[in-house]
């Protein structure tokens, strides 16, 4: 058993949209991201997608409309459902999701070569 500081594990990251894994527990993963500036469309059909924010503000797309979620704020997208999560400004989170995600690539913007620490934002 090893503990985690969240908000130093964050602080840390240097890549947008990049998440690293910070534990795995009953078959979910907890992964930390930041981001700025928009994501692509995208969805998952086989899990369900949660967001909690720690520092800022993401606004999670829809295609029946947008929902803003500020720091301490958190919102699961259902399996299925496209979303695209934006930032205007950066914004620190933490995603819990099932290991295995249906979209690789997720909706990551094109960017620079990942490092081998960080998986694409589902």
């Amino acid at each position: 058993m090893q503990k985690s500081n969240i908000i130093e594990e964050l602080d840390a990251l240097t890549e947008h949209w990049s998440q690293k894994i910070l534990a795995e527990a009953n078959g979910q993963q907890f992964k930390i991201a930041k981001g700025i500036g928009p994501t692509n469309w995208h969805k998952h059909d086989d899990q369900d997608e949660l967001f909690i924010i720690f520092d800022g503000e993401m606004t999670i797309q829809l295609r029946t409309g947008d929902i803003v979620l500020a720091k301490g704020e958190m919102l699961t997208v259902p399996k299925g459902v496209e979303h695209r999560p934006v930032a205007e400004n950066e914004v620190k989170f933490l995603i819990v999701g099932i290991n295995i995600t249906s979209t690789k690539e997720g909706g990551k913007p094109n960017s620079p070569a990942e490092t081998s620490s960080s998986s694409p934002i589902p």
